[in-house]
């Protein structure tokens, strides 16, 4: 059997469920059900999702405050839409189908368009009316023979754009791509001919040279691909997983080596779905690993064990003077989200899962020891960490989190109501709180044009305003984060909450 063959039959076997159904699992959801919770919760509306006939969207959005003339660009969000087909609704908001969100800013419009990712699942279940493909937390009977990872790639987790079109990106199969000028699928990206379907998993990063780094989990190997700034592979790399069958979700990249956490979460699909306690769940016993590889030859590594942590997303690395490398990452004390809480979402209880925190973790390369600490203000819950893209792989100071820190009457939703700023040198916190009726999303750094430091940079993301039952994107300064918006760009329409997104500049 060919390597590749070998490959993508472990990357089906550790990420889609649908090829280890247990027979007990449960079916989709009743709309419903949640329909009834949502009416009587305006913070639920984006849960609805979107159809078939509402999943392209177009609009020039309303401008309120000062956008300024020199930011031209376009910021990009993904995220799960999809939820409902022919009375079916996705257990878990992990599922649904990947709709890519653009906002083109510039000349004094604000000019949305959104799109839902065309992939071989959703042309399939289009034609057929229903849902028909399993995926991470529903099951369907009746499904269709697997070709391949990509049968199952929903597309709904990043989309960056890079040498001229967007990927769309999910957690284990192919990048999907994008026209920039209409959002049309142009279909899955394959690097190399032998390399069709490998995963590329759904959090590279970009340096400032351009180069974009990823990995990619296929059973008991990583793959670990280098893409050039024009698009085209420039290096792929296999090795051995400390921790085979795991989630490996997000890394970060030095100037020297790629730093990916692995958990100890293991995805057990033959186990039914129902009870309280559903297929995802911490190994007793086991840590958090960190592997550390030589960017030019990964099979120079070190792995680092740390206290056991569930851990989605990591801020940034960087390599110290002394041979250390700095990692900052979100981490929870269990997998309860993923378990309870993305499950109690879809049911209309956005409520469930242990809250996160940010860590910084001190990597000795040349002793193999570790040091870890929890960084300050994440009391009440962090996450999706960001930092300024030209410092991805050097010395960070800031990070820019979604958080919560007020508990009480109307902070009753485990989902972001505030932005919060952390300066990693001092501990010092600043905050600013969008108020209880507002869903914080993920917030990226754009640099000022000419800007020298970190703070000299806006900070962009979207919210959901349940009061005007609308999207917002909203526009901070970096430097004064607790003053709120200096402008923003209010949709016709709410969009379904996304989860990860990037901005390139015009």
């Amino acid at each position: 059997m060919s390597t590749r063959r070998t490959l993508l039959q472990g990357a089906a076997a550790a990420v889609l469920p649908g090829l280890l159904l247990a027979r007990g699992a449960t079916a989709a959801a009743r709309p419903a059900d949640f329909a009834a919770a949502a009416a009587k919760d305006p913070l639920l509306t984006p849960l609805f999702g979107v159809s078939d006939a509402t999943g392209d969207r177009d609009a020039e959005a309303r401008l309120l405050g000062r956008w300024p003339a020199e930011l031209r660009g376009r910021f990009y969000r993904n995220g799960p839409a999809l939820y409902e087909r022919a009375g079916q609704r996705y257990h878990h908001w992990f599922d649904g189908d990947g709709m890519v969100q653009q906002y083109r800013i510039g000349e004094g419009h604000v000019v949305h368009r959104g799109r839902l990712v065309r992939t071989a699942k959703l042309a399939q279940e289009r034609a057929a009316g229903r849902f028909v493909v399993n995926t991470l937390g529903t099951a369907f009977p009746g499904q269709p023979p697997a070709s391949g990872p990509d049968s199952f790639n929903t597309a709904n987790t990043n989309a960056i754009e890079h040498a001229g079109r967007v990927l769309a990106l999910w957690e284990g199969g192919s990048a999907y791509a994008m026209r920039p000028e209409d959002l049309a699928t142009t279909g899955p990206v394959t690097w190399r001919g032998d390399l069709a379907q490998m995963p590329f998993s759904a959090h590279p990063k970009l340096d400032a040279q351009g180069h974009l780094w990823n990995i990619g989990a296929a059973g008991r190997k990583l793959v670990v691909w280098h893409i050039d700034p024009a698009g085209a592979l420039a290096g792929v790399q296999l090795t051995d997983s400390p921790f085979p069958g795991g989630m490996v979700h997000d890394m970060a990249v030095t100037a020297r080596h790629l730093v990916v956490p692995l958990p100890p979460l293991k995805l057990d699909f033959l186990s039914p779905i129902e009870g309280s306690r559903r297929r995802f769940g911490m190994t007793a016993g086991e840590p958090l690993r960190v592997l550390v590889m030589d960017k030019n030859d990964v099979a120079k590594q070190r792995v680092f064990e740390l206290p056991p942590q569930m851990v989605f997303h990591v801020g940034n690395a960087h390599e110290t003077a002394d041979g250390e490398i700095v990692l900052s990452f979100v981490g929870a004390p269990d997998a309860s989200f993923l378990d309870e809480g993305a499950v109690a979402m879809m049911a209309g209880r956005p409520g469930a899962g242990s809250r996160s925190h940010a860590f910084l973790a001190r990597l000795n390369m040349a002793s193999g020891q570790a040091r870890l600490e929890r960084l300050p203000g994440s009391d009440g819950g962090v996450e999706f960490p960001r930092i300024h893209p030209a410092r991805v792989g050097l010395a960070a100071r800031h990070l820019v989190f979604g958080a919560s820190w007020i508990d009480g009457p109307g902070r009753e939703h485990a989902l972001f109501h505030g932005l919060q700023l952390l300066d990693v040198e001092t501990g010092r916190v600043r905050r600013f709180d969008y108020g209880a009726h507002q869903i914080v999303e993920e917030h990226v750094f754009v640099p000022k044009p000419g800007g020298r430091g970190e703070l000299d940079a806006w900070l962009l993301g979207t919210t959901f305003d349940a009061r005007r039952q609308a999207t917002v994107l909203n526009l901070l300064d970096a430097a004064r984060i607790e003053d709120g918006p200096v402008a923003q760009a209010v949709l016709p329409y709410g969009l379904p909450l996304g989860f990860h997104g990037n901005f390139t500049a015009a």
